[in-house]
């Protein structure tokens, strides 16, 4: 079986042996240097028509291609592999005078940026579009079809520490993406094929609680900007991976660092910050799209005579953490940016920060020429539970009391279902939508009715949902024509600890938490469909994995997909609960969000073990089909298309 990059490891041994078994079995098809022959086609070409990944090489050398003069060539496995090293050695040494590849010609204007979602060929920003929608106009995979996505070319990066945590970006059939921790990569669409790449070193010993992390990019004209681990914002050229210029967001030895994909909205480029965790003063901050410089600056723990500074005590608002670590959403009719605000420092022990602790646990609406205030909510008051609100914003238009209201719909890692008015921040509907005992529910205003478990204790106390959340950053979608947001949800229980207030000190590399939390239960991970208006569950799809998940995605073809550390479904219809169709892997991680552009939707991987195991079950007939291959343990980009035809590839 074929390990899906052998040739870049092949030993000389091998390519020779491989060259020898060339020459006295192919070369009356293919030419003696591998040129063209008669019959078969040149392997020195740059592209080969049934895909030229070591994986596609190997399935044609075993199964031949029906229709061609390509038969099955009847050898083992090793020679198999010996034989794709030597032809993958002549495509890499091809003759010099090969038509160069045509240059980048990347531009995405404001005006693009504003209609992004209504093109299924693309995906323009980190949620699809401005609203946060995460759904897509494609409609040609479709229930009836999805069971015959197949891969059509995979590419596996070399970063075997790496897990892959970003939503790609899919413009002009370019697939732009991260692999952290500052690895940028351009892909042909089509093939998978390196364009252009782009490494940052990082510096060690950064203070990340979550890793080195990446969530992805943003684009305006023909630059693409990241934010970096180290604390910087990077515009690099989207046409050839050259860095146009960068600027420090917040320092690393402060506790910053950046995490999330920024949002650009007209001439400026949005992005937060993280390190709640290490007692960081959280912000938003704008930067110009072309020199970097820095517009404006919200900071999420008010200061001295700023609105909300009331809500601290004892000083404790320098370092009350509120990250801004996630992206937001943009309605550009009124001009407001809607971001979600983490969870106050130190995260368990709140005696040492009495108050509410604004904006914390938040929603922040801030005009987006002036950063200023325009409203906030927040949803867990004094939070002794690393509730981050840091989810990204639903915006959509629905009927409230028979008037069509515009509204924010906001499923919280506490535990809660939210609607909002977004205009003004009014409190609309709130319900859970897992199971929920800290709160008995919430008042006419929105906020919790507490119960006594509500607060953590130095004993501790166990309480539903548990650290991890009802939900967390993995983005749900919703779906305007049969109006349901579909939300990847857990249901646990922690028991929460805190310390005494005189024993809350700061930890290695600053961290500062005051006592944590010990999950006592299996999590059970699941896709929760709810009425947007009312937060009534529809149906429910349970994760045949307990490990990472990740966001989903809706589509017009009335599809939910999404994946998790064991399975990647291709899911319920959009109406009822129901797995049409699964490719399973034994993964360690799969947590990057499903995205659609050029008829394509991406999830990505790292493996831990070295098999993957894809399947598809048709639920009507009950009948299953399944692939296996053997891959070395590194981040993976997976394209899938139906059963090996042109249109809808899925990424």
């Amino acid at each position: 079986e074929a390990s899906i990059q052998y040739s870049l490891n092949a030993s000389e041994e091998d390519r020779s042996t491989g060259g020898r078994i060339f020459r006295e079995r192919c070369t009356a098809c293919h030419g003696i240097d591998g040129s063209g022959g008669p019959v078969g086609p040149s392997l020195t070409r740059p592209q080969y028509k049934h895909g030229d990944s070591d994986l596609a090489i190997y399935q044609i050398l075993r199964d031949g291609i029906t229709g061609t003069a390509m038969p099955r060539a009847g050898l083992p496995p090793r020679e198999l592999l010996q034989v794709i090293a030597y032809v993958k050695m002549l495509q890499a040494h091809s003759p010099s005078d090969r038509e160069p590849e045509p240059r980048l010609a990347i531009h995405v204007s404001s005006e693009r940026l504003r209609a992004a979602g209504t093109d299924p060929d693309e995906w323009l920003m980190y949620s699809g579009s401005y609203n946060g929608w995460r759904h897509t106009a494609l409609a040609e995979i479709t229930p009836a079809n999805v069971s015959q996505l197949r891969i059509r070319w995979i590419k596996q990066f070399d970063n075997t520490s790496a897990t892959i945590e970003a939503t790609p970006l899919v413009i002009d059939g370019v697939i732009f993406m991260v692999v952290e921790p500052g690895h940028v990569v351009a892909l042909n669409d089509k093939t998978g094929e390196v364009v252009w790449e782009y490494k940052r070193p990082v510096p060690p010993d950064l203070p990340l609680i979550a890793g080195p992390v990446n969530r992805g990019l943003a684009v305006h004209g023909s630059t693409i900007f990241l934010g970096t681990v180290d604390g910087y914002l990077i515009a690099i050229n989207a046409n050839d991976g050259k860095v146009i210029w960068e600027r420090l967001v917040g320092s690393p030895a402060d506790g910053y660092s950046v995490t999330g994909a920024p949002l650009v909205v007209d001439g400026s480029v949005v992005v937060g910050v993280a390190g709640a965790d290490y007692g960081i003063r959280g912000f938003l901050a704008a930067y110009d799209v072309l020199s970097g410089r820095e517009q404006w600056r919200f900071e999420t723990i008010p200061g001295p005579g700023e609105v909300g500074h009331e809500t601290w005590e004892n000083d404790a608002w320098r370092t009350g953490g509120g990250s801004t670590w996630n992206t937001g959403s943009y309605d550009p009719l009124i001009d407001l940016l809607y971001w979600g605000v983490g969870n106050p420092a130190p995260s368990f022990s709140g005696d040492v920060r009495p108050g509410d602790n604004l904006f914390t646990d938040s929603v922040i609406a801030l005009h987006a020429r002036t950063g200023k205030l325009a409203w906030s909510f927040q949803f867990t008051p004094h939070d002794e539970h690393d509730w981050d609100s840091a989810q990204t914003p639903v915006l959509a238009d629905l009927p409230i009391d028979g008037v069509v209201r515009k509204v924010i719909c906001w499923p919280n890692r506490n535990g809660f279902y939210y609607v909002l008015d977004r205009i003004t921040g009014e409190f609309l509907a709130g319900v859970p939508f897992v199971e929920v005992d800290w709160a008995k529910g919430l008042t006419s205003s929105g906020r919790p009715i507490l119960a006594d478990v509500a607060q953590a204790s130095t004993a501790g106390i166990r309480t539903r949902p548990g650290a991890g959340g009802g939900t967390t950053w993995q983005n749900p979608a919703f779906d305007p024509k049969r109006g349901f947001i579909f939300v990847p949800a857990t249901e646990s229980s922690s028991v929460f600890t805190k310390l005494p207030p005189d024993s809350v000190t700061r930890g290695q590399k600053g961290l500062f938490q005051g006592s944590g939390a010990t999950e006592k239960e299996s999590a059970i991970n699941q896709v929760v469909a709810l009425d947007a208006v009312t937060g009534r569950p529809k149906w429910k799809f349970t994760s045949p994995s307990g490990i990472g998940y990740s966001g989903v995605l809706s589509t017009e073809g009335g599809l939910v997909f999404g994946a998790s550390g064991g399975a990647f479904f291709c899911g319920g219809r959009g109406h009822r609960t129901r797995s049409l169709a699964r490719l399973t892997w034994r993964v360690y991680q799969v947590r990057s969000d499903l995205i659609y552009g050029r008829r394509t939707t991406g999830g990505c991987s790292r493996s831990r073990t070295r098999a993957i195991h894809v399947w598809a079950v048709d639920p009507a007939v009950h009948r299953t089909m399944h692939n296996s291959f053997s891959v070395p343990a590194a981040p993976l980009k997976v394209a899938f298309n139906i059963d090996g035809k042109e249109p809808a590839t899925a990424y």
